[in-house]
């Protein structure tokens, strides 16, 4: 039997007098899954522990094997998970080429790789024809879908979206849907 995807044990973190998380319990097991809840309810700051951006203040979580509060581990984890951040991310004056290659190399790809990935994946987030265009005055929907490509870039196990259709109009959200249903179910992402 495999090891849970996800494992969190009494899971605190505070800011200032704002408790964010207070004593999280959750284990999930590989496939598809949400986390929903209101604005302010710790969902950014649970996927910053997650990844080791953020330090928690009491517990531990395991993601896919890794204590995210170790450097080797964080290390381990950026070939292993990908992240699709909430908010912009996108480098001015890079195209979308640019950036995805450039991020599958920080994620551990050897450069030639990460070129033909980066071409992969920007093919099925539907920006083939945007690919060598700088993102500056790109679409709300067409920056959701290449902060996904880049997420995708080094074909990870797990994939965090934080708020994936957040700014979209609907048919925008409609694809964008489509698109993350497709990874858990045609492509076995968690």
């Amino acid at each position: 039997m495999s090891a849970p995807l996800l494992e969190i044990q009494g899971l605190v973190k505070t800011f200032g007098s704002t408790r964010a998380l207070d004593g999280l319990n959750l284990t999930l097991e590989r496939g598809a899954c949400g986390l929903l809840g209101p604005n302010g309810a710790g969902k950014t700051t649970l996927i910053k522990l997650l990844l080791g951006l953020l330090e928690p203040d009491a517990g531990f979580a395991r993601i896919v094997g890794h204590d995210p509060r170790r450097a080797k581990d964080r290390l381990a984890l950026r070939s292993r998970v990908g992240y699709m951040p909430e908010s912009d991310c996108l480098a001015p004056g890079m195209s979308a080429v640019q950036l995805v290659s450039l991020l599958g190399e920080l994620s551990g790809l050897p450069r030639d790789d990460a070129m033909t990935r980066t071409h992969e994946v920007l093919d099925y987030v539907g920006l083939d024809e945007s690919r060598y265009r700088p993102s500056e005055g790109w679409s709300t929907g067409m920056k959701q879908r290449l902060k996904l490509a880049q997420a995708l870039v080094h074909d990870p196990e797990l994939l965090l979206l934080d708020e994936p259709t957040n700014g979209l109009d609907p048919a925008g959200r409609r694809h964008m849907l489509d698109l993350v249903a497709d990874l858990g179910r045609a492509r076995q992402k968690s």
